[in-house]
């Protein structure tokens, strides 16, 4: 019925309208670009027995932008695969990685195979129970900004999980269906790895070479266009190049940081298309015939990734806030699954293949729906994520002040004063921007092991508390200088030893004001520790200087 022009345009402001809506209400913003998608795509309407504002030709001419998006998102994804990273994690990843997908094959292969399903096709919904959205769930941590150990393995172990997901298809499909070669596995499984190879070296040489930043973000886009061309031409996975992609740059460039945040500040837009061109494609027909054997892949798939989840983190020795929260934040799933399924019902469909895509299609209905809820809520529970981030969902001004700036400034314009300035509120409570989840040192915790922690932390002074949870000092990586050549305090020193006071004793309910008093009195300092209210001696989070400061533009 529209063009694609106008088809993207109502897309992107509708997804622009409904993501504000949604988060008025506390919700995440990628629910309401998928539900734009919905609204306006042709599954609502031909259920409602409706002409579709979008039908499916116009949308076939949007899939160069669903490609481009996914491929920015496995390429973000990409960038939490530092190596550097990964040591610090040291075997833990992988024990949690294996047991979670280890425990979600199983459960829902046998399962679903116990529900009456051959035991093929059962294996196939087994394999794609592990594949985990990594665009709704790092929208979700990047709308609100959410940071710490919880949000950076979450987004590690879904690039694993997608990663293994695709090769266990790959190996399923070749021995099981295909009737190919056994040289057309190795390109298959080979195949992305070095496209995506190739085109990270490219990326990470050619961007030093580069001094503007618009002519690095043009290079990176072509690069990434020309993989999509090429996978396509060649018939490759796309998102396990673009996940290869971004390992290479990560590990290669030595602007690897640079080149990541560049291609933030203009990807944006991107993703809510690409989001509301995924709602397009969400098929409510598929509910209802997705029958018992439908129902019970997505309750054992909620049940395999949390339980495994868990008992992966556990086994890792992860923090209790890990252990309990992992699972719940990578329940959405999508396009990898649909487009797994999609291949398996062109190439079987009277052999199970069409009953496994009407299943995996109601099953990316439900994940999608309350995926990304689950997320903020596991984000917000292992304090990772500010309350000031939830609770910014109305927009800067009202309506009656944003006209009344618009006639202020159109008089200005004409040199005529209509008005005075409308003032904001200034004074907001520290708990309101502070970040809870703190990683802290026991007042006796030995030397060597303090040192292992802080290599491990994100921050160069960390906070000591006792075994009541008080704040009794801090200790900053300079201050063990003096300790680290002595062998013989080695073993003497703990951390009490070596703990300084405060620089500041600034409690939760003290005001931002207060705060940038602080950090204005205290240049060289980014971040201060924040003590409880209720006490004055337990912690309770930490602030941030940029927080502080982008928190003025939010309220």
């Amino acid at each position: 019925m529209f063009g694609p022009f106008l088809a993207a345009g109502l897309l992107l402001t509708g997804a622009l309208f409904l993501g504000r809506v949604f988060a008025r209400f506390h919700l995440p913003k990628v629910t309401g670009y998928l539900l734009a998608g919905l609204l306006f795509g042709p599954s609502l309407s031909e259920l409602l027995g409706i002409t579709p504002v979008i039908d499916r030709g116009t949308l076939h001419s949007l899939e160069f932008i669903s490609r481009l998006g996914i491929c920015l998102i496995m390429f973000s994804v990409g960038a939490h695969f530092s190596f550097q990273s990964l040591r610090q994690y040291g075997g833990k990843i992988i024990v949690v990685s294996l047991l979670e997908a280890l425990i979600t094959l199983l459960l829902v292969t046998l399962g679903v195979y116990g529900l009456g399903f051959s035991f093929v096709g059962a294996l196939f919904l087994g394999i794609m129970a592990l594949n985990t959205a990594p665009g709704a769930t790092q929208m979700v941590i990047r709308e609100y900004s959410s940071e710490g150990k919880l949000s950076d393995l979450m987004l590690v172990l879904i690039g694993l999980n997608n990663f293994l997901g695709i090769v266990f298809f790959v190996i399923l499909f070749h021995f099981t269906i295909s009737s190919e070669p056994p040289i057309s596995l190795l390109l298959n499984l080979g195949g992305p790895i070095a496209a995506g190879f190739g085109a990270g070296v490219i990326v990470a040489f050619w961007e030093q070479r580069l001094s503007g930043i618009v002519e690095r973000q043009v290079a990176l886009l072509g690069i990434v266009i020309l993989m999509i061309a090429a996978t396509t031409y060649f018939g490759l996975n796309l998102l396990y190049a673009s996940l290869v992609m971004g390992v290479t740059v990560i590990n290669v460039s030595p602007h690897k940081k640079r080149l990541f945040n560049e291609i933030h500040s203009i990807d944006y837009p991107v993703y809510m298309l690409f989001f509301a061109i995924a709602g397009t494609h969400l098929q409510l027909s598929a509910l209802p015939a997705m029958g018992v054997i439908g129902v019970g892949f997505i309750l054992l798939r909620i049940v395999g990734k949390i339980s495994g989840a868990f008992l992966g983190a556990k086994a890792a020795g992860c923090s209790p806030v890990i252990q309990n929260h992992l699972g719940i934040g990578m329940l959405c799933q999508a396009g990898i699954a649909i487009g797994l399924s999609s291949v398996l019902a062109q190439a079987a469909p009277n052999a199970g293949g069409l009953e496994i895509q009407n299943i995996v299609l109601a099953g990316v209905v439900v994940f999608e729906a309350i995926g990304p809820i689950l997320t903020r809520i596991a984000l917000m529970r292992a304090g990772e994520v500010t309350l000031i981030a939830i609770l910014t969902g109305r927009a800067p001004v009202g309506i009656l002040e944003g006209m009344h700036d618009l006639v202020n400034q159109f008089g200005t314009s004409l040199g005529i004063s209509l008005s005075k300035n409308l003032k904001n509120p200034s004074e907001v409570p520290i708990k309101m921007v502070m970040r809870r989840h703190v990683d802290t040192i026991p007042e006796d915790l030995g030397f060597d092991q303090l040192l292992k922690t802080m290599g491990h932390s994100r921050y160069d002074r960390l906070p000591v508390v006792n075994d009541k949870k008080h704040l009794i000092g801090v200790i900053h990586y300079a201050d063990i200088a003096d300790v680290l050549f002595v062998e013989e305090l080695r073993g003497l020193v703990v951390a009490r030893d070596i703990a300084v006071p405060t620089l500041a004793r600034l409690t939760e309910n003290d005001t931002l004001e207060h705060a940038l008093d602080v950090f204005r009195k205290y240049p060289h300092v980014s971040y201060l520790f924040v003590y409880s209210s209720k006490d004055g001696k337990s912690l309770a989070g930490v602030l941030r200087h940029n927080d502080v400061l982008s928190s003025h533009g939010s309220v």
